[in-house]
């Protein structure tokens, strides 16, 4: 994201924490954003290749998800252990 960009999503993040806004509140906030921008852009690209130059070349999927991940890890959050990771199916379905 550009310097401005950055500077938008602190100034946003310190507002809504002043309003009693949690980390991932703030993060689920900008997920949305994300995958709404991300939908209207490639809509509006169907009809108009050029439409949305801002949003540059960049309108995919795999960039929406390496944004939303950037929100989350803002948001405090953390990838699983390992070992949770390495589950096999008979501990899955043993937890049920």
């Amino acid at each position: 994201m550009s310097d401005d960009t950055d500077r938008v999503v602190c100034i946003v993040a310190q507002g809504m924490y002043a309003d009693g806004s949690t980390g991932l509140d703030i993060a689920e906030m900008w997920i949305s954003t994300i995958v709404s921008a991300l939908v209207q852009v490639q809509d509006a690209r169907r009809d108009d290749p050029k439409a949305a130059p801002t949003w540059g070349p960049e309108a995919t999927p795999h960039v929406a998800a390496r944004r939303i991940i950037a929100r989350l890890l803002d948001a405090g959050w953390r990838p699983p252990d390992s070992d949770c990771l390495d589950l096999n199916d008979q501990a899955i379905g043993d937890a049920s």
